[in-house]
């Protein structure tokens, strides 16, 4: 393993949660080096290798982080020579008029090529109950790209798990190409814990000690308050967020505030972000 791919494995390693993810990751990345390293020695590659993947789970699970990062091993790997990520929605491939949705998803398609796409909540370009709908088109012209630039182009297409089923399942053509999926589990209270402390130290914040409890109970809380709208590392952010504003109201009443004081995150921060958190 060269020291880039190292690197950003230890990148995704570093992340909070994401068991599962960091054990598919290790095992998929493993396989490509010694693919490749069999390639180097003259002999076959491995049987019928596809480097496409679906990425299912709940929003904020960290998807779009790990495929970022993923796009630069598969560089590193030889596997496609830019390792940009290029991320796109439906709305930036389907037009209203029929024909159209093909010529944009061309365009969209074209400027992924030697990098890594990504399509999050691929699902949604699968409507079959509304025959005006032309996500069709957009799926006809991706396989159409991943036919022929199939030595050029990787995709990632990630959404809600039960949703990406029914997404493969609406094409043959989708099933053939995609046969690894990596699940991301929700993250548990822990983890946006561990979460709420990386953002702090991204943005030079402190907790005080005596907080931590507060901390740690007001994690449970988020989950169990955003219930089946529950958005992981999302809600975890707006939670952050609202603390600062908490603690921006409370410092507003204080004069001759110190460097410490602009920094530093207190119990009733926590305590009054929670009570209107919702």
């Amino acid at each position: 393993m060269n020291e880039v791919i190292e690197q950003n494995i230890k990148e995704i390693m570093t992340l909070p949660g994401l068991k599962k993810v960091k054990d598919e990751v290790k095992s998929l990345v493993a396989y490509l080096e010694t693919a490749a390293e069999r390639k180097k020695s003259g002999l076959s590659d491995s049987p019928d290798i596809s480097n496409h993947l679906i990425f299912s789970g709940n929003p904020g699970t960290g998807k779009t982080t790990v495929a970022r990062i993923l796009a630069k091993i598969f560089r590193e790997l030889g596997l496609i020579s830019g390792g940009k990520l290029i991320e796109i929605t439906r709305s930036d491939l389907v037009v209203a008029q029929k024909g159209e949705t093909a010529v944009k998803a061309a365009d969209k398609f074209n400027s992924a090529i030697d990098n890594v796409l990504f399509i999050d909540e691929a699902y949604t370009l699968v409507k079959p109950d509304d025959p005006n709908d032309f996500g069709q088109e957009a799926i006809d012209e991706l396989l159409k790209y991943m036919e022929d630039y199939r030595d050029r182009l990787i995709v990632i297409v990630a959404g809600y798990e039960n949703e990406m089923h029914k997404f493969i399942d609406a094409n043959a053509g989708l099933a053939s190409r995609f046969k690894r999926t990596i699940l991301f589990e929700d993250y548990n209270d822990l983890d946006l814990y561990q979460i709420f402390y990386k953002f702090t130290k991204d943005n030079q914040y402190l907790i005080q000690g005596d907080a931590n409890n507060t901390l740690k109970d007001c994690c449970k809380k988020v989950i169990s308050i955003t219930g089946d709208k529950y958005s992981n590392g999302r809600d975890i952010r707006r939670f952050f967020e609202a603390t600062l504003q908490q603690q921006a109201v409370r410092l507003g009443k204080q004069e001759n505030k110190t460097k410490v004081d602009l920094m530093m995150l207190k119990k009733q921060d926590l305590e009054n972000a929670i009570q209107n958190f919702g």
